[in-house]
């Protein structure tokens, strides 16, 4: 009976957390240093295309949502790549927000459906790249898919296929909502103590 309250506030805690367009989880990371990563967001890649030279109107972009993040720490990716004609897998090139630059692929030559992983978290400071804070609510960061050496100019290069994810990881910042529930929850175990 004395548990069935701190249940329902947990469960709405849960609730107020929840969301269903970057559906963040909880992470079982395994790192040198887990404290860097409590969360994590996937995102599904698959379709998207490697069109043309940087900052040109063919190619794909993205926009992505942070908010839910106080820190992003990391990257990670498991991608499926196929490329069009001549073109090598390592000049498929995604730019976050002219943060900084991610290659999935190291071969020198054309694939089809040829998978890439990270190998874990590509850690930003252990590669010389800041730690994206965000403690002024939605930070909107566009992602930008393209070639570094153009083959098939306004044709395509490369793709990615289905099954394609790239992973954010750092630490969520309880949304307002969050914390007025458990601190209710607290003052609702003050009160049930006396």
């Amino acid at each position: 009976m004395k548990t069935t309250p701190l249940a329902l506030i947990a469960l709405a805690a849960g609730i107020a957390c929840a969301n269903p367009v970057f559906a963040p989880e909880h992470s079982e990371v395994v790192t040198d240093d887990p404290s860097r990563h409590h969360n994590f967001i996937t995102y599904d890649v698959s379709g998207f295309q490697f069109n043309d030279a940087q900052g040109s109107a063919l190619n794909d972009v993205f926009t992505t949502d942070f908010s839910p993040f106080i820190l992003v720490t990391g990257v990670s990716w498991d991608v499926n790549l196929t490329t069009l004609g001549a073109s090598w897998a390592s000049e498929a090139t995604i730019d976050i927000a002219g943060l900084f630059q991610i290659n999935v692929a190291d071969d020198a030559n054309p694939v089809t459906n040829q998978n890439y992983t990270s190998n874990g978290i590509f850690e930003f400071s252990e590669n010389g790249i800041d730690d994206i804070e965000n403690f002024n609510g939605p930070q909107l960061f566009d992602w930008e898919f393209f070639e570094s050496f153009v083959d098939n100019g306004g044709s395509g290069d490369a793709f990615f296929e289905a099954g394609s994810t790239i992973t954010f990881h750092g630490k969520f910042l309880p949304t307002p909502g969050t914390l007025a529930i458990l601190s209710l929850g607290g003052l609702a175990a003050i009160r049930r103590r006396r």
